[in-house]
């Protein structure tokens, strides 16, 4: 699995020009749920499994229903969860994703969910630095293997 970077710059622009980003299709779904597996399988190598269903098979006639948003909005708030879990010391806020948003979901929704996968994968991929840079300021000593001749 690859991470594809997402879209959130969607516009009611894009909607009357009709451009691109202004339709939502099996592509911008299996890009969304793609980068959210991205995201639990980078969290699995800090020992951290979250409990997250993604679709990644999605085709042009099997267009996502609500229950499905409800469903990635809640794979994302429970990769933060493991986030805040695996390092509390890193302060960072989603922005609200309310059951509203999705009763009438719209470009707007869309960016939230894809900014806030954005912002989970700069927590994310900023952990293996830090952990790194912890195991230095613990004041632990760090012995390298000498090659003997």
């Amino acid at each position: 699995m690859n991470w594809i970077t997402p879209i959130t710059d969607r516009s009611a622009a894009d909607i009357t020009n009709r451009t691109s980003k202004g339709f939502f299709n099996e592509t911008d779904i299996n890009r969304i749920e793609g980068n959210i597996a991205w995201l639990v399988y980078q969290l699995a190598r800090f020992n951290f499994f979250t409990n997250a269903t993604t679709v990644t098979n999605w085709y042009m006639h099997s267009l996502p229903n609500i229950s499905d948003f409800y469903r990635i909005r809640d794979n994302i708030l429970a990769t933060a969860a493991d986030v805040r879990q695996a390092r509390p010391d890193i302060r960072f806020t989603l922005e609200n994703m309310s059951d509203l948003q999705f009763e009438h979901l719209n470009y707007a929704t869309v960016n939230v969910l894809e900014q806030n996968i954005l912002i989970l994968w700069d927590v994310i991929t900023r952990m293996s630095t830090i952990y790194r840079q912890a195991s230095f300021i613990s004041g632990q000593q760090l012995f390298l293997p000498q090659r003997r001749v």
